[in-house]
């Protein structure tokens, strides 16, 4: 199974991953960021502005203005942006017949499922994110194992 999120979340967190990059050297902007990330303008101005809100990203006026991370890279967690872009959810009532008591179940399974995933990401900040990102993909290189040479007879 593969978690998915939304396209809110997903051009939030790899915009404010973009701000985290530069980790406070200058303001980017929205319109650079679009560009790098392939994200259309007026829906990032929309993701933007819920970061700005919640206290992720500030905003600076001018002509060198643009976008920061409103805090160091390092103190902000992933679960707390993934947090703020994507809502908190509202879950049905309990119900009574046998069809909703097995979704009831099958919500419990996913609350564990998501508190699960959730922890993982509340283990993460955007300074852990930049080191992945720079290590590059993980690189397998399998169970090698050369073969002893034989003598030549």
């Amino acid at each position: 199974m593969r978690m998915r999120f939304s396209m809110k979340t997903e051009y939030g967190v790899r915009a404010i991953m973009e701000l985290a990059a530069l980790d406070g050297r200058a303001a980017l902007q929205s319109g650079e960021i679009a560009r790098r990330q392939r994200i259309p303008g007026p829906f990032l101005d929309q993701v933007l502005m819920t970061l700005r809100r919640s206290g992720f990203v500030r905003s600076v006026r001018g002509p060198h203005g643009g976008h920061l991370l409103a805090r160091p890279a390092g103190e902000i967690r992933l679960d707390e942006v993934i947090g703020c872009l994507e809502g908190s959810g509202t879950e049905p009532a309990p119900g009574g017949d046998g069809a909703q008591t097995y979704g009831l179940v099958l919500q419990r399974v996913t609350r564990d499922a998501e508190q699960a995933a959730k922890e993982v990401f509340a283990a993460h900040t955007l300074s852990d994110l930049l080191r992945l990102q720079a290590a590059g993909p993980p690189v397998f290189h399998g169970i090698f194992k050369p073969l002893p040479s034989r003598a030549r007879r």
